[in-house]
């Protein structure tokens, strides 16, 4: 993993109808059969496991700290490539730094996928609420977590959109 924060180009993109352009220091990348437009990234990230997938619990989040990369993002989640593994499933809290430009901590997401690739592992992490919490933690459990601890609440879509812009200069809004 590098821990120098770096804009990475994957593939071009045709977005439908309307061809977007991200300011600088993103670009940006879409599959047909994705929901989001994604930006490539590399940038160092902390994960923190909330609860794992078989009811271990850490609500301070001062236990079980994985670090990786980000290789993607979009409104809905990460691609990230860890140091150790997770399992999908397992409730998270992510901080990260956008290209030095934003710092995003205490959101919340949930493992969808995980490849092993050699030593390291390949996640892929969706962006949950905190009221997506009541389906996996208790309310004892949910209780217990940090008031920092928050969903996704659009913090990181603002972030994004403040980027993304479509070929006459319009903010994507």
């Amino acid at each position: 993993m590098n821990d120098t924060p770096r804009t990475r180009f994957i593939n071009d993109v045709e977005v439908t109808d309307k061809t977007w352009q991200v300011r600088k220091p993103f670009r940006v990348s879409q599959e047909n059969q994705r929901s989001y437009i994604r930006l490539e990234i590399s940038t160092p990230m902390t994960l923190r496991k909330v609860r794992d997938m078989f009811g271990n619990f850490w609500p301070t989040q001062e236990d079980y700290h994985i670090d990786g990369e980000i290789l993607n993002i979009s409104p809905g989640g990460v691609l990230a490539d860890l140091n150790q593994p997770v399992n999908e499933n397992d409730v998270v809290a992510l901080r990260f730094s956008l290209q030095d430009v934003e710092t995003i901590d205490s959101i919340l997401g949930l493992v969808k996928r995980v490849d092993q690739d050699d030593d390291t592992y390949l996640a892929g992490i969706q962006f949950i609420s905190r009221e997506q919490l009541e389906d996996r933690l208790s309310e004892v459990e949910i209780e217990l977590l940090s008031d920092s601890l928050n969903g996704f609440d659009n913090r990181v879509d603002e972030v994004i959109k403040r980027y993304l812009v479509n070929e006459g200069g319009i903010n994507r809004e």
